[in-house]
C-alpha cells in the first residue's frame, strides 16, 4: 500500500469523507454532525487514508470504538477510484492491531446482508457471523452482526 497512510481525521478532511460516504452509503450516510461528534468522543477512533506525498488527499476512511474489552467498527469506506488496491484491508488490520494493543477481547460490526464484498473482506480477516440483526438499517434490510475473537489468539498483521 506504498503511497497512503493512516493518520487521525481533523475537520478539514470531512469535505472529502462525506463526498466518499454519500457514494458509498447511499442508503443511510453519516451526516456531518454524526462525523463530528466523532472527534469529542473520547473512545471513538477516526482515521482517514491520505496519499503520503500531501497528505491532504483523502481516499478513506474508519471509525470504530475502543470500549473496555471490544473495539466495535462504527463505518469504513474508500473513495471508488482507489477500490481493489487492499486499503480497506490496511485501515481494518490497523483496527485490529489497536484493539490488540487496547487488550480488547474481540472486535465487532454490523454489515448488510446485501454487501457481498464486504462480508468476503471481514471473513478473509478472520470475522464470522455472530447474529443476524432484523431490520437493522433503516430501509429494513437485515445485518449480519461479525466478530473477530481475539482472545489469547496471535494476531499477526
Amino acid at each position: 500500500m506504498e503511497g497512503y497512510s493512516l493518520r487521525p481525521a481533523a475537520v478539514d478532511d470531512l469535505d472529502r469523507v462525506l463526498e466518499i460516504e454519500a457514494v458509498a452509503q447511499p442508503q443511510g450516510a453519516w451526516t456531518r454532525d454524526h462525523f463530528v461528534g466523532e472527534f469529542e468522543k473520547p473512545y471513538s477512533r477516526f482515521l482517514v487514508l491520505t496519499d503520503d506525498e500531501t497528505d491532504t488527499q483523502v481516499a478513506g476512511y474508519l471509525v470504530y470504538w475502543v470500549m473496555f474489552e471490544e473495539a466495535s467498527l462504527q463505518t469504513i469506506a474508500v473513495d471508488v477510484a482507489a477500490r481493489g488496491m487492499g486499503y480497506a484491508k490496511l485501515m481494518l488490520r490497523s483496527l485490529i492491531s489497536d484493539a490488540v494493543r487496547a487488550g480488547a477481547q474481540r472486535v465487532n460490526l454490523e454489515v448488510r446482508k446485501s454487501n457481498v464484498p464486504a462480508i468476503q473482506l471481514y471473513q478473509g480477516l478472520g470475522f464470522t457471523v455472530s447474529q443476524i440483526r432484523k431490520s437493522f438499517y433503516s430501509n429494513g434490510e437485515d445485518a449480519y452482526q461479525m466478530a473477530l475473537h481475539l482472545d489469547g489468539a496471535p494476531v499477526v498483521f
